[in-house]
């Protein structure tokens, strides 16, 4: 039994839910980070029906992440409200929670920014350009 539960998949559409949703700690907290499509999920209903969730942004969730399992009333704040108001999180803290990030760049951006700052402070690295535009805009792994 865990404490935090990452399910980083590619499960296919019909083919989760990954973990059972059995024997879930009573404050297990769920990210539920793996690919996101149409009709796939990886978390069981039950436990979204348990849980305090939250996405990262509510109607892409809502769309292709865990969250199309639920109604947009059901749902926690988005992960932005939640750090800027983090006494709603320490409220839910004894029970099952769940993050369901649906690779909004957001994030990446933030995470971006703070190394950047950080190496800044350290003075170390070197600042350049990188630029990536695939072939085909939706397969990134594609060169030109």
């Amino acid at each position: 039994m865990a404490d935090i539960i990452c399910t980083v998949t590619s499960v296919g559409v019909g083919e989760g839910p990954v973990p059972s949703g059995r024997n879930l700690r009573p404050h297990v907290h769920v990210d539920a980070i793996g690919s996101d499509l149409i009709g796939k999920f990886e978390v069981p209903r039950a436990v979204l029906e348990s849980a305090f969730v939250t996405p990262d942004h509510v109607a892409q969730a809502l769309r292709e992440g865990e969250c199309q399992q639920s109604e947009a009333g059901d749902l926690g704040p988005d992960l932005m409200t939640l750090c800027a108001e983090p006494e709603t999180a320490a409220r839910h803290r004894d029970r099952v929670t769940v993050f369901d990030p649906t690779g909004f760049a957001l994030e990446d951006h933030v995470a971006l920014d703070v190394l950047l700052e950080l190496a800044d402070e350290a003075g170390i690295g070197d600042r350049v350009q990188v630029e990536h535009l695939p072939d085909d805009a939706l397969n990134p792994y594609s060169f030109q």
